[in-house]
């Protein structure tokens, strides 16, 4: 298996915790090597230098974007980096590392791990198809977000208004997967889903715990994970 640098991406709401909680459930171990992102936001209650975060001042971060080791990106109001020699330490005892990232390290991360000697998956988790009118993304992530319970009305106006935006950067990925199921829908995700704030009861032990929908994109991410999906766009016709 060759040396892989994964990353998750896509609009809030759009799926990505319910499809990491199950992946690692369902397969113990497989996203555990990830790189520790630095950030110029303060930390939150209970969050620790070095363990979630290096928290750094801005201007050290955005001093870094000219470094080949470095890739650099705008988050909402903050500024992120990874550290590429670290991705490439992880990788010496793994043959894959994962990190979820903000939408604008796509493209970034394309221009600088043509220079890394590993393999770089970029992954957009897609709620919709890619011609679809800015208007009914924004209707329909307003919709996903108000079902998943945990955000604020500004929280929820602001992410789903921002979620064409972001689905306009997809193309700078190598895998777009279009998700059919929502993180709201716990009788398919079991205990990964989340509805109105509130967990879904039933455990996910094995793949026929989750429904067909969160069933096949379980399946599809982890096959672009090991290298057995080429690039492209998958959708569960």
């Amino acid at each position: 298996m060759n040396k892989r640098f994964a990353i998750l991406s896509g609009p809030s709401g759009v799926g990505k915790g319910p499809l990491q909680c199950a992946v690692r459930k369902l397969y113990p171990g497989m996203l555990d090597a990830r790189p520790i992102l630095c950030t110029d936001r303060a930390p939150r209650e209970g969050e620790r230098h070095g363990r979630e975060y290096y928290f750094l001042p801005t201007a050290f971060i955005r001093s870094l974007e000219k470094s080949p080791d470095f890739v650099v990106s705008p988050v909402r109001t903050d500024w992120q980096a990874i550290h590429l020699p670290e991705v490439e330490q992880l990788l010496q005892n793994s043959d894959l590392v994962f990190a979820e990232v903000f939408y604008t390290f796509g493209p970034v991360l394309l221009e600088r791990a043509t220079t890394r000697q590993f393999e770089s998956l970029r992954v957009f988790l897609l709620p919709l198809p890619l011609d679809t009118l800015r208007d009914e993304i924004t209707s329909v992530m307003t919709r996903k977000l108000e079902l998943r319970g945990t955000d604020s009305p500004q929280k929820i106006q602001d992410r789903a208004t921002a979620a064409a935006d972001e689905m306009a950067a997809a193309r700078a990925y190598t895998h777009r997967l279009l998700n059919p199921v929502g993180e709201d829908s716990i009788d398919e995700w079991g205990e990964c889903g989340t509805r109105n704030g509130v967990r879904g009861t039933k455990l996910i032990a094995s793949l026929d715990d989750l429904g067909p929908n969160a069933r096949w994109l379980v399946e599809s991410f982890t096959k672009i994970l090991r290298g057995q999906l080429p690039p492209g766009e998958y959708s569960r016709d």
